[in-house]
Formats: C-alpha cells, structure tokens, sequence
C-alpha cells in the first residue's frame, strides 16, 4: 500500500475551503475524507484526467449538503500525492 500524501494549496485554502468552513467542511476533514476515498477506489476519472470525489455531509443547522472535489493525481515511486485543485458545494 502506497504512502498518501493530500495537498490542499493556498489558494484553494483560502478562497474555497474558508468560504465553506461555517458549513462545516475544514481542511483536515477533506484531507481524511480524500485519503480513505482513494483507498477505497470510489472516484470517477474526468476528462481532463482528475480524480472526482464527492463528499456528502451536513451544515451546522442540519441542512444536507454535496461536495464535489476535483484532486491531481501524482505517483512518485511509493507515494502518492492528491492535490486539490478545485471544489464545488451546493444543497441537497
């Protein structure tokens, strides 16, 4: 089994993860909910060649709530790195 790095760059961080933490999405979370997904196999490819995870949870006040979070795939020997590049979050 790979070692599984998950980035989550400045950018991303501060624009869409921020955005989001009051609803209860943090860095950390997306960070564990990506590795065990990843682990599991249960992704869709895209046509520009990322990894689509979607993340289901709930706002703070109960609301349900669907992420779809585009990752880069990087192999490096015995490693793996996910990078986010973007998200996207809206109701159920």
């Amino acid at each position: 089994m790979p070692l599984i790095i998950v980035r989550i760059p400045k950018r991303v961080a501060k624009r869409w993860v921020l955005r989001h933490e009051r609803d209860g999405l943090d860095e950390y979370k997306i960070s564990i909910f990506l590795k065990l997904q990843y682990e599991l196999q249960h992704y869709e490819w895209t046509p520009e060649h990322l990894l689509l995870f979607t993340m289901h949870f709930q706002k703070r006040g109960g609301q349900p709530m669907k992420a779809n979070l585009w990752v880069r795939e990087r192999k490096i020997n015995d490693l793996v790195e996910l990078i986010l590049i973007r998200g996207h979050a809206e109701r159920l």
